[in-house]
């Protein structure tokens, strides 16, 4: 049975076509599959991340491993990078960050538990003390995606954001919820990610669907998403 995203209900009020994407129920668009593409290139556009996979990372030997996954150089903390997982016997083009005693490798659709399985045994060939969590189905992550991403939520989310660089990843409070913030994308270009409890999720999304109209932001769905990410012939 497929999964349902924590955001699920905003969606549905956002007149959201769904869709099985990798094991969950996923907006496949909201009825402009044009305009949503045109909003990743140009502005900003909001999209589930549910299907992308997060996996925590935690134990006495945090910064080895951490660096070990690398192809090369160090996860600095409150940073994150690209990755492959080559050393792990994969080729899976993922991120790493590092933040607070916790290492985060985030995984394109459908390959979070493989990830996990060579991860855990990339720790385990070597003796090291780390666990690894998978935490995709108690979070929920929201990508805005685009030029104006940054400075069209700026104003909308309830902490400060302005020295928010690109590579960043850090930890901000709101009520006594957590959220991880990420300036980066899996697209070209700039972009801001958030991850909060799942419980969390439904009140994310309709704040952010509150200010869509007045802050230019438009939802899309995996089909416009799924295809800005494949590579360009040529």
């Amino acid at each position: 049975m497929a999964k349902i995203s924590p955001f699920n209900t905003v969606h549905k009020q956002l007149g959201a076509r769904f869709e099985e994407f990798d094991g969950w129920t996923l907006p496949a668009d909201f009825g402009d599959i044009t305009e949503e593409s045109a909003a990743l290139r140009s502005h900003c556009a909001v999209v589930d991340l549910s299907s992308f996979g997060r996996l925590s990372l935690s134990g006495p030997d945090l910064a080895v491993v951490g660096n070990g996954l690398l192809e090369d150089g160090k996860l600095f903390d409150g940073r994150w990078k690209w990755a492959t997982l080559s050393k792990t016997g994969i080729g899976l083009p993922c991120r790493l960050g590092r933040l607070n005693g916790e290492v985060f490798v985030f995984t394109p659709p459908g390959t979070v538990e493989g990830a996990a399985e060579a991860i855990g045994r990339f720790v385990q060939n070597n003796g090291y003390n780390v666990s690894v969590t998978n935490v995709t189905d108690k979070t929920a992550m929201l990508g805005l995606y685009g030029p104006a991403a940054v400075q069209s939520i700026k104003d909308v989310l309830p902490f400060d954001i302005s020295d928010l660089e690109d590579g960043d990843i850090r930890r901000m409070s709101f009520f006594m919820i957590s959220f991880t913030l990420i300036r980066g994308s899996w697209l070209p270009g700039d972009g801001l990610e958030l991850i909060c409890p799942a419980t969390a999720g439904p009140l994310a999304a309709s704040v952010v669907a509150k200010y869509r109209h007045k802050k230019n932001l438009t939802p899309a769905g995996m089909n416009s998403l799924l295809s800005a990410m494949q590579p360009k012939a040529g």
